[in-house]
Parts: C-alpha cells; structure tokens; sequence
C-alpha cells in the first residue's frame, strides 16, 4: 500500500524544520534565516509543503511555491519548486517519483503553465524539468569602472527593513511580490538607496560584491555600481540579469570587465496553450514581416499527450489549444523547454517552420530576490 502525500499541518511545522535541516545537512534554522518568505507555520504556508510521512515520521518532502513573473511585459505565474528532500535512510524507495508527479499535478490545477527550480539537470530530467532560458553575469572593477570613467551617486546604507517602502516606490511591477518585506528578512542582504533607485547585495564579502537586484529610475545603474563599489573599497562587483534587460544591459556595457552567459534555471512547461497566449501580444510583435505557417505541437509528458497549435496567417497570429494544422510535431518536455524557452539546438530543430523559430524563445526570467 502506497503511503499517502498530504499537505503539512501548522502544528507539524517544527518536526518539518528539523526534517529539512537533516535532510540538507543544514544547521538548525538555516530555512527560516535563507527564505523567510517560504517558512513559516501558517496554514496558508503549510498548503505549500507536500509531504510523505509514515508511523508519524516525515520520510519526503517537495515544496510549490507560488511565484509571479514579468519579462519583457510578459506576466506569468510560475510554480516554484524547492526544498526537495527525502531522509538519507529513506531513499530509494519512489518517494521523490511520487511527490515530483504529485506537483506537477497540483500546477495543472492550480494553473501554472510554467514551472522552475534550481538544481541537477540528470536529477531532474527524468520529470520534464531542463537548463533553460539564458541570463547574462556582468563583472565590474574598479579599473573597468575607471578605465569607463563612471561617476558615482550618492548613496546611504540602511537596513533591509527599513527599505520596503522605498524599493517599493521604485521596484518595477511591485503588485508581483506581495511579501517584499518577509523577503528583504533573508540573511546577509544589504540594502542601498538613493534618490531615484536602490542596490540590493547579498553576503560580507567587500572585495567581490555580488548584487541580488539593482534598479535606477534615472538609467544611472553604473553610477549605483560604481558608488557602492566605492562604498565597500572593494575591488569587484557582480550582477545577473535577464537578456530581456536590453536596454540596462546596452549601458552597461562599456563598463563592464568581463561578461558570461548560462541557464538561469530549470524550467518545465505544465501547459503550453496557457503559457503562450499571455504572451500573444509580444510574440505578435516579433512576427512583423515573418512568413506564414502553421504546426501543432505536441508535449508527451509520463501520464498524457497535450497539443497546441500555433499559426501565423497573413500576418496574424493565432495560438489554440489542441491539434489544429496539417503539420505536427511531438516532443518530450525536456526538448520543449529548450525549444520554447531557448536552450541548445533540438533534435527536430530543422524541421520547425522558419517563422515560429523567429518568434523563439519566448522571455522568461526568475529574479534572484524572488528564488525557492
């Protein structure tokens, strides 16, 4: 008899606590200190922990957890996977097949089309999760910074709390992060804020900075880096950001000293229907003198077989749930996040339409601040 996955009681939230740290070799409080925003024993929280237990014992667990994302005015909500753990003396018995199902499930019906997590790719492969969607990692010195000649702002130091009501003021999409404040608790953020932005870094280390997330109302990013740069008297300082930011990214630039690119994450696409129709206005956009086609794509997940058409007729575009136009092509989920998203090259890349692979990959992108 299969043990059943529930949802974690409020009154079982210490037992859980203890049940991750030795699950992850963590020290005692490290979930609550690291993600304050996700731990907590509410009832509202504890929906979010999906848990195997047996005689009492919680043998598993996998956690979904509700994010809200916007790229390049593309606004999606994401099913956010973490704390994925089963007890050492625990494992090899199907525990984590189960519960990884179990949450896909929930997604469908809680309506992410969109799923992420940060973790390992042979692991999480095997559930339809993969290394998708690209992110650039900026590198500044002072001598880049010098050699750029970039002027410093005035800044000020406070407490993460301190600053709600300012990142607030000037976060883009603010409505997205509802707990902002339980966010900015996470261990060793520092904050800087300035009259038109704020810097937020994470960790002690003064001589390789590494931000979370920076925003400047005015376009004076480099100014913030420079002067929180000067602030530290360090020596490096480093930021993610998505290859959506085109416009910070082209300032940015000439300052920086050293650029890479890689997968931001892993990615799992829960409906594709629902993850491109939001996203309609701006695949209609890059469609501008594209050529006409029509395909039906197919995703063969472990329990079902879903189809999307997508189609382009005289310049409009069309995206419909089920199988629609002459041609089709069925893919595993693994190949439809890379493809959809942005990745290597597919197997059956050559036999995409020209015209859909020029309106790829669609803008995804998690944010830092906001990780599980």
């Amino acid at each position: 008899m299969k043990l059943p996955i529930r949802t974690l009681q409020p009154s079982e939230f210490e037992e859980f606590m203890r049940f991750l740290e030795r699950a992850y070799g963590h020290s005692r409080g490290f979930f609550q200190r690291a993600y304050p925003h996700l731990y907590q024993p509410t009832p509202e929280k504890c929906s979010t922990y999906y848990v195997i237990k047996k005689e009492g014992k919680i043998l598993s667990h996998i956690g979904l957890y509700p994010l809200r994302i916007v790229t390049a005015g593309v606004e999606l909500p994401v099913g956010g996977i973490g704390g994925v753990a089963t007890l050492p003396a625990a494992r090899g018995h199907g525990h984590m097949t189960r519960l990884s199902r179990h949450v896909i499930g929930e997604m469908r019906a809680q309506a992410y089309p969109l799923s992420w997590l940060d973790g390992d790719r042979q692991r999480y492969n095997a559930f339809g999760w993969e290394l998708a969607a690209s992110f650039y990692q900026l590198t500044f010195s002072r001598r880049s910074l010098s050699w750029g000649q970039a002027t410093p702002t005035p800044i000020e130091e406070v407490l993460p709390g301190e600053a709600v009501e300012h990142i607030s003021r000037f976060m883009p999409h603010p409505q997205r992060r509802p707990e902002l404040e339980d966010q900015l608790r996470k261990a060793d953020l520092r904050v800087w804020v300035s009259a038109a932005g704020y810097v937020i870094a994470q960790g002690q280390d003064r001589q390789r900075i590494k931000l979370v997330e920076l925003v400047s109302a005015s376009g004076n990013e480099i100014g913030l880096i420079s002067a929180v740069l000067a602030w530290n008297f360090g020596e490096q300082l480093t930021w993610e950001l998505s290859t959506w930011d085109t416009a910070q990214l082209a300032r940015l630039m000439p300052y920086a000293a050293d650029w890479k690119a890689r997968a931001q994450g892993m990615y799992r696409i829960n409906e594709l229907t629902q993850l491109l129709q939001p996203a309609e206005h701006f695949l209609q956009e890059r469609a501008a003198g594209v050529r006409d086609f029509a395909l039906t794509l197919g995703i063969r997940e472990h329990d079902r077989l879903t189809a999307t058409t997508i189609a382009l007729q005289a310049g409009v575009l069309q995206i419909r749930a089920g199988r629609h136009a002459a041609q089709y092509m069925e893919l595993s989920p693994i190949t439809a996040a890379r493809l959809i998203l942005g990745g290597p090259p597919i197997p059956e890349l050559s036999s995409i339409p020209g015209g859909l692979r020029a309106l790829l990959p669609l803008p995804v992108y998690v944010p830092p601040l906001d990780y599980v």
